[in-house]
């Protein structure tokens, strides 16, 4: 009877939870329906279903993109599932971690500035076009933002009680993107030096929190060096990447690319706000100071590890923004609990951060409700691919050709389709291959009339190995 009283009284506290997670699930799966992976998640589907197979893909071949560790793990164990059920529950990962990262954006407003800062931030994030767009293509900066911003929710909320959980979140951050590699230090030098600061415990506990701020990049280098023996191959292979695509890299285009990037993402007017809000809230914020100190050193480290990215030659996408973008948006909404202490200089911040968003939201929207439908028709021409490579007699002929490519957009979705390493299909020159060869390329490229064509709604497959015969 003594155990039964305490799961009497747990059961109530269940029933949301669970309500909650039904919810989760269910929203999830409705509104995977509109992504559409990009090629980055294809790859990493290609090279997880290699893995599982018992094969070492070959990640030094030309024009491939960086392996990230996680996903990949990720991806050998959906890969049972068959080609297209893993990309499809890969997709439902991907909706349910930007609920993740709502989530993160709600805790770490609300431990800067209450439940109405959480909220308005909740809004703010989640009507972000450029948000949305990496959310529904399975970019991994979703994922890996939404951990970041957690960890710093909990740092925020007590970082002496929750130091081992806030470094665990940034260890697993930092199997998805590397510039997790210096919050976890930076967080777990803070927490084991700082004067009041350091654990309690004896040794073991100090050890553990060592051994959690350095666990991703040991991991890291152990998967490169595992799949291919060079520790710094997702460094060079990603710097070779940034050149190949031609994408703004150095020192000189910094600056454009912040300002650009911030813009994108949340705005110049949002960007100011949080950076008023942080210094109000270190200056005055009283019991909170230390909150909105944690916060404002997440964004530097943030813009820090973009600074990083600029000075060793590597690309400076949008994307890689997002910690600090979003920091931003977390001390912008914060300004709310000013009202509480009745200070002009956070409200004033907060205003400004809704009346600079505010006048374009209805843009916006029909942004986000474009850019969905594209995703939609990705989605559906994605299922194109799927059937065309699953019929029998394009199957025949892709197995007595030797020489198979595919166009840069449909490479790594037809090597995990054809469970293959996606270094032996190179990306094809030109819809019609020589004699010989056979390629897969979208429809539209391919002109009406070509001898060896099968046509599969977005996709066509020319094949000129008969014509060697």
């Amino acid at each position: 009877m003594a155990r039964a009283a305490p799961l009497a009284a747990a059961r109530p506290a269940l029933l949301p939870a669970a309500a909650v997670v039904v919810a989760a699930g269910v929203s999830a799966w409705l509104a995977s329906r509109y992504v559409a992976l990009s090629v980055d998640a294809n790859y990493s589907l290609a090279w997880g279903g290699e893995l599982m197979r018992g094969r070492i893909p070959d990640l030094g071949a030309p024009e491939l993109t960086t392996p990230h560790p996680l996903p990949i793990l990720v991806a050998a164990l959906l890969s049972p599932l068959g080609a297209p059920g893993a990309s499809d529950a890969y997709g439902l990962l991907m909706v349910l971690a930007f609920g993740l990262l709502l989530y993160a954006a709600f805790r770490l407003s609300r431990a800067l500035g209450g439940l109405a800062a959480a909220l308005i931030a909740v809004v703010l994030v989640a009507t972000r076009p450029r948000l949305d767009f990496f959310a529904a293509h399975g970019f991994v900066d979703v994922p890996f933002t939404a951990l970041v911003l957690l960890a710093g929710a909990s740092a925020a909320e007590a970082p002496r009680r929750n130091a081992r959980r806030a470094l665990a979140l940034l260890a697993v951050a930092g199997v998805l993107r590397p510039e997790a590699w210096a919050f976890s230090l930076l967080f777990g030098a803070f927490v084991l030096l700082s004067p009041g600061q350091a654990p309690v415990g004896g040794r073991l506990r100090p050890l553990a929190l060592a051994a959690l701020a350095v666990a991703a990049p040991l991991a890291w280098l152990g998967f490169d060096v595992a799949l291919t023996g060079d520790p710094a191959h997702s460094l060079a292979g990603t710097r070779e990447g940034a050149v190949a695509l031609a994408r703004a890299t150095g020192p000189e285009q910094l600056w454009p690319a912040f300002e650009v990037g911030i813009e994108r993402l949340v705005g110049v007017p949002v960007a100011v706000a949080g950076v008023i809000v942080a210094a109000w809230g270190i200056a005055a914020g009283r019991g909170r100071r230390s909150a909105f100190a944690l916060a404002a050193a997440l964004v530097g480290a943030g813009v820090a590890a973009f600074a990083v990215l600029a000075y060793t030659a590597l690309p400076l996408n949008d994307r890689y923004l997002l910690v600090p973008a979003l920091g931003l948006a977390c001390l912008a909404s914060a300004g709310a609990g000013g009202f509480a202490r009745r200070s002009p200089v956070p409200i004033a911040a907060l205003v400004l951060a809704l009346g600079g968003t505010l006048p374009g939201a209805v843009g916006d929207i029909r942004e986000t409700a474009s850019m969905l439908a594209l995703s939609r028709e990705k989605r559906e021409a994605d299922t194109d691919l799927e059937r065309l490579l699953a019929r029998p007699d394009v199957l025949a002929r892709i197995d007595r050709c030797p020489r198979i490519s595919a166009s840069g957009s449909a490479r790594a979705a037809a090597a995990a389709l054809l469970e293959r390493d996606p270094a032996d299909i190179p990306i094809s020159r030109s819809p019609v291959p020589p004699t010989g060869a056979l390629a897969i390329g979208t429809a539209p490229s391919v002109r009406r009339g070509t001898p060896g064509v099968t046509r599969q709604g977005a996709w066509a497959l020319v094949d000129r190995c008969s014509a060697a015969g």
